[in-house]
């Protein structure tokens, strides 16, 4: 059952996408929304089986490498067609390395294998299989399978509005589908590669989906930004396999698991550095930024809730081997310089998606830093975060999604009074902001467990506690907006496709009940991945901490919070239309300069009424905050590679 299961989740996907692409309109949303459930039901329940370590034959060693060349003919080809020959430089380096593999194959399986893992839940693995589903493995599954599928179906009706407003440059809605539902089986294949080979393979099919998908208007600031994107990542591609050629050339075997158990520096940094830009860690977040010119659903589902948190997966993974040694600091430090910086320059964006990729960035550096801290507490911050991230910022972005098609802008001055315009929509958005900084909300409890476990580290701590206070003022400041509206006795009914409305509530009641059931998921999955991992490591442990964490009394906030409910309820049961008192104006309007509401006040001196938000673009500007944060990220990078030769 565990290999259908295993087709279902990988193959399936990229099956159904095919048949999307090639079917006629009238089925091809059936067919999409057929793929996206069986995606969903095979990845929940393969995650229900355990764990598993998959032996392939050795005949499938030169399959994977096949069709990674495949894969990189294909990014060769674009190179071509863009003239870009940074990405034809890293397509021939790939292709060298790809024959040197070929050259020097390193499986020497005979027959397909199917076991349990020796540590039964334990995150490095004792069977070194060329596909690994342990726990860390399986709970990427399950965000791939779940949050993507839902945003899938998302899609099909948010694709039907696009269709109408798409520049005719646009490419078909069919090819948009495919790359869109194959991604998922890739990202799936992506999360249970245990060998580079086959890592290296589905890493590249994400950056092909990513470039079609970012590039699909056909405007030129699409093609710029999907250009971008095949850049950095196609140096992150590169990276992998340099990664995988010197293990191998050091002797320790071409899987992670070899890589974790002997700790070889080199293809240790080289790993770091492809997920650092397939997660668009400073100084490579061009690419992700860029990529928001995408229709929505790409934004949610490769861009915020699942391939950005490839990287992320791959830091977790890798962490066993670079926490105990001179790698950890650097890559603590690089991830949480990245968290405080994103956090200051989204204080100074007013386009909402452009704010949401700035958040999405910033707390990939905090799963970075956490994973590098080399604690247990740290390790299950990154956990929490990894999950709890995922499925707020998926809602954040379909309901941004939802908003710009109803009011035409992306701007958050032009979200006054959405509220009453778009009610389900604005309160799945409220509570999608508010559960990433307010109890009972596990990314809260995640990020107040990260700055605990970074007391040790001052740089770190200094740079987490910065981050974590700006990211409260630039939640809040939205929130103030979106929920600033006048008087209504009555709210409109959203008039949008059934999927965009149902999709975005069901995912908001995941991140209600998920906030509720933050502390038992910590006590029951969380801590004791963390335990098993730091088993026997008790030198660097803060083992107390995890204990207090795990005291910690929830039930005071929630009886605050039940108290605020029940206030605001009585308060509009209690509200009468007699209390609504129109605005005063003491003096005419008057058109002086661009002030939109200013007026002649007392002694006829000009006065005016400002209702924008600040934005402190002088000192979190992206061109401010740029000039000196990008390339200190890329020295700090840098030091990676550097410390090796210590």
């Amino acid at each position: 059952m565990r290999e259908v299961l295993l087709l279902l989740s990988i193959v399936g996907p990229v099956v159904g996408g095919i048949l999307a692409w090639i079917a006629p309109d009238k089925v091809r949303s059936t067919l999409v929304l057929l793929s996206a459930l069986m995606t969903l039901v095979a990845g929940v329940w393969l995650s229900t089986l355990g764990s598993f370590t998959l032996t392939l034959p050795s005949t499938f060693a030169p399959l994977a490498t096949g069709l990674e060349v495949a894969v990189i003919l294909v990014v060769l080809g674009l190179a071509i067609k863009l003239r870009s020959w940074l990405v034809g430089l890293f397509s021939l380096l790939q292709l060298a390395l790809a024959g040197w593999t070929l050259v020097h194959p390193h499986s020497d399986s005979t027959h397909l294998t199917l076991t349990k893992t020796a540590a039964a839940e334990g995150l490095i693995p004792a069977l070194p299989g060329q596909l690994l589903g342990d726990v860390l493995a399986l709970i990427l599954v399950l965000i791939v399978s779940v949050i993507g599928s839902l945003i899938v179906i998302y899609a099909i009706g948010y694709m039907k509005n696009h269709e109408h407003h798409a520049p005719a440059t646009a490419a078909s809605t069919g090819r948009f589908f495919f790359f869109l539902v194959a991604f998922l089986g890739f990202m799936n294949g992506l999360a249970l590669a245990n060998d580079i080979t086959w890592l290296s393979l589905f890493w590249e099919a994400t950056t092909l989906c990513s470039f079609f998908l970012i590039g699909h208007d056909g405007t030129p600031e699409a093609r710029k930004n999907a250009h971008r994107a095949l850049v950095i990542n196609a140096g992150g591609g590169a990276a992998m396999m340099l990664a995988g050629v010197a293990a191998s050339w050091v002797g320790c075997g071409e899987t992670l698991s070899d890589i974790i158990r002997q700790m070889p520096l080199l293809p240790l940094a080289f790993l770091c550095l492809a997920a650092f830009t397939k997660s668009a860690q400073m100084p490579f977040q061009s690419w992700l930024l860029g990529a928001m010119v995408a229709p929505t659903p790409v934004s949610a589902l490769l861009h915020s809730s699942t391939m950005v948190k490839a990287g992320s997966y791959l830091i977790l993974r890798l962490s066993p081997a670079f926490g105990p040694t001179k790698l950890a600091p650097i890559i603590a430090i690089a991830g949480a310089f990245t968290f405080a910086v994103t956090a200051a320059i989204a204080i100074s964006q007013s386009n909402g998606k452009k704010v949401l990729a700035y958040s999405t960035i910033g707390n990939l550096g905090l799963i970075a830093a956490c994973a590098a801290l080399n604690t247990p507490l740290a390790y299950a911050a990154a956990l929490m975060i990894l999950c709890f991230h995922a499925i707020s910022k998926a809602l954040l972005f379909l309901c941004m999604g939802s908003i710009e098609q109803t009011i035409g802008s992306r701007q958050i001055e032009d979200m006054g009074g959405i509220l009453h315009r778009m009610p389900i929509t604005t309160t799945c958005m409220v509570i999608g902001m508010v559960s990433m900084m307010a109890p009972p909300f596990g990314m809260l409890f995640a990020k107040w467990m990260a700055v605990e476990a970074a007391v040790s580290s001052p740089i770190v701590l200094l740079l987490l506690v910065i981050g974590s206070a700006l990211s409260v003022f630039f939640w809040a400041k939205w929130i103030g907006r979106v929920v600033t509206a006048s008087y209504h006795e009555d709210y409109q009914v959203e008039k949008i496709a059934f999927s965009m409305i149902s999709v975005p509530a069901l995912i908001g009641v995941a991140v209600a009940v998920t906030g509720l059931v933050a502390m038992p998921m910590f006590r029951f999955v969380f801590k004791p991945m963390a335990i098993e991992l730091f088993k026997g490591r008790a030198a660097v442990a803060q083992w107390n901490m995890l204990g207090a964490v795990d005291a910690f009394m929830v039930w005071p906030l929630l009886a605050f919070l039940v108290a605020v409910c029940v206030a605001v309820l009585l308060t509009l049961i209690t509200f009468k239309k007699t209390q609504i008192r129109l605005p005063f104006l003491c003096g005419e309007n008057t058109t002086d300069g661009d002030r939109t509401y200013q007026f002649t006040s007392l002694m006829d001196k000009p006065d005016y009424a400002n209702v924008s938000s600040y934005y402190y673009t002088p000192i979190f500007g992206e061109e401010t905050m740029g000039l000196w944060a990008t390339p200190t990220a890329a020295l700090i990078l840098m030091t990676l590679f550097g410390v090796i030769c210590i």
